[in-house]
């Protein structure tokens, strides 16, 4: 967390726009990819501002008629989209939220209102200037893809070797991999419509490699680090090219 005397002098360059300690966060994670073609701000820290924008929540539990308050997110979209024209929003993916019903009564029907306030959020941050949202995840949830995957939104496995990658591509077209995976695209590129394929902490070396099955204009590089890393995604940078 920053100290006070930090925290006053950025609050002092963010005067007149509504901003606390989540925005700060949000800011610094953009400043630490400084250089980054398509950098997302926010992270898993980035979900509780999400919880607190559904209405008939209480403590993570619908117990009321549901809704969303959008008010606070498109600030932080105002505030994303000054900083860069570029940006994307990252944060967790409904199933990590932990959310309860106590309301609805039906699993499948809380999912599917669960996902549809997602939409409707992302959908706000998007109208305010933001380019699309990233989304963490720790399992392939149907209900969620279903609703949510898009060219605007794309759902990042955190751990891509215990993840469903095969019922993932029947909804989204864009092939996240670790480089040191990048064994698996092959097949899963044979067996899917792949639109981009993304590798992550690639090398020089691995995206040549690509190239052997892959039109290098769908190669990205991408990266995950959770607490800002500058010097992780500058690493990132210095490496994150092909010879053509």
């Amino acid at each position: 967390m920053p100290g006070v005397p930090e925290l006053a002098e950025w609050l002092k360059g963010v005067r007149g726009e509504e901003a606390d300690l989540t925005s700060y966060r949000l800011s610094r994670s953009l400043d630490a990819q400084e250089g980054v073609t398509a950098p997302a701000a926010g992270g898993l820290f980035y979900g509780e501002r999400w919880r607190e924008a559904f209405i008939g929540m209480k403590d993570g539990v619908l117990v009321g008629e549901p809704g969303t308050d959008p008010e606070a997110v498109v600030a932080d979209a105002r505030l994303i989209r000054a900083r860069s024209k570029e940006a994307r929003v990252s944060l967790p993916a409904p199933h990590m939220l932990d959310l309860k019903d106590d309301y609805i009564g039906d699993e499948e029907e809380f999912s599917e209102t669960v996902a549809g306030a997602y939409a409707r959020l992302a959908r706000e941050m998007r109208d305010a200037g933001v380019r699309g949202h990233v989304l963490v995840a720790d399992t392939a949830d149907p209900i969620e893809l279903e609703v949510l995957a898009s060219r605007k939104i794309l759902f990042y496995p955190r751990s891509p070797g215990e993840f469903d990658l095969e019922l993932l591509l029947e909804y989204q077209g864009d092939l996240v991999l670790p480089a040191k995976d990048l064994s698996r695209a092959p097949d899963l590129m044979e067996r899917f419509r792949v639109r981009r394929l993304i590798l992550l902490d690639a090398r020089e070396e691995d995206l040549a490699a690509a190239t052997a099955f892959a039109d290098p204009d769908m190669l990205d590089v991408g990266g995950y680090c959770e607490d800002g890393c500058p010097e992780y995604w500058k690493r990132l940078l210095d490496r994150a090219f092909v010879t053509r």
